[in-house]
């Protein structure tokens, strides 16, 4: 803030670039402590900001924080990150997690629509939190049954809704919100946005009903996993869930949209037993009701 004075910047707009950074100090405390693109995702797409001015502050508050942190020497030296995730526990398999998160979907009632759409977008579509709650009416296009999520920096990617639960609930949803634009998810009987404390907490009384310990974070990471194993290609999967670093496995090659579905819906067929007439629904799809 020092530098922003010395520069001659109004007070108003000082005061501006300290909420930014209060707000990304609490939502990375509530990540964990750290900064990575979770919380960048949630920090860029906090909800109640719409002005272009506003989301260009900050963006910028958040590459002087960066900038200065690196003058500071107290970003971690290259290859900490890779010594950091040495000294972490190993991480449970993808087969495990995915029980687990099927037993937390186990744990919801069927009749909870709006917590069965967000966390089966999260855990359906690897959507991040923060892009979940920046969902706007206009954002769904039922015709293609696609999703425009709005990502990290602002980069806008289209997102097939390929689970048939996660349709039917999100049309549903629409159909019952019967307006034409304004966030898709608010508050019980308010109209402002959903927050993602809010999310968390019935994240975790789901997680403490069905006695298992799942992160937010993890629906996204198992979504990857069961691309990943299912045989997608890397493009499809980094298209799909806006990472464009970070090893996921093969080699990277370009897919047009249509390539990209037809790949996502030919994993559908492989997971879900179509090819041989057989089809074990999970338990999140289990509860549509």
């Amino acid at each position: 803030m020092e530098e922003l004075r010395r520069a001659g910047r109004r007070p108003s707009t000082i005061r501006g670039y300290e909420t930014d950074l209060r707000v990304l100090v609490r939502i990375a405390a509530e990540h964990g402590g750290g900064i990575d693109g979770d919380v960048v995702s949630e920090y860029l797409a906090w909800p109640t900001a719409q002005a272009i001015a506003t989301r260009a502050r900050r963006l910028s508050a958040l590459r002087g924080l960066l900038r200065d942190c690196g003058r500071a020497d107290l970003l971690p030296p290259h290859g900490g990150r890779e010594r950091a995730r040495a000294e972490e526990p190993p991480r449970r398999s993808s087969r495990n997690l995915r029980t687990e998160i099927d037993a937390v979907f186990a744990a919801m009632p069927h009749y909870a629509d709006r917590d069965q759409l967000v966390f089966g977008l999260l855990a359906h579509l690897g959507l991040r939190p923060g892009e979940v709650l920046a969902l706007q009416v206009e954002d769904f296009e039922e015709a293609s049954a696609s999703l425009y999520v709005t990502g990290w920096g602002g980069k806008r990617r289209r997102v097939l809704v390929d689970n048939r639960d996660v349709l039917l609930r999100l049309t549903n949803h629409l159909r019952f919100l019967a307006v034409s634009s304004g966030p898709l998810f608010t508050a019980s009987g308010r109209d402002t946005p959903l927050r993602y404390q809010s999310v968390q907490h019935r994240w975790a009384q789901y997680c403490a009903t069905a006695g298992v310990d799942v992160h937010l974070t993890d629906l996204r990471r198992a979504h990857v996993a069961d691309l990943v194993a299912g045989g997608v290609p890397e493009a499809v999967i980094r298209d799909r869930i806006g990472q464009s670093t970070g090893s996921l496995h093969s080699d990277f090659v370009s897919f047009s949209s249509e390539d990209s579905d037809a790949q996502i819906r030919e994993w559908h067929k492989r997971r879900n037993g179509q090819v041989t007439g057989e089809h074990t629904p999970h338990s999140s799809e289990r509860n549509a009701g």
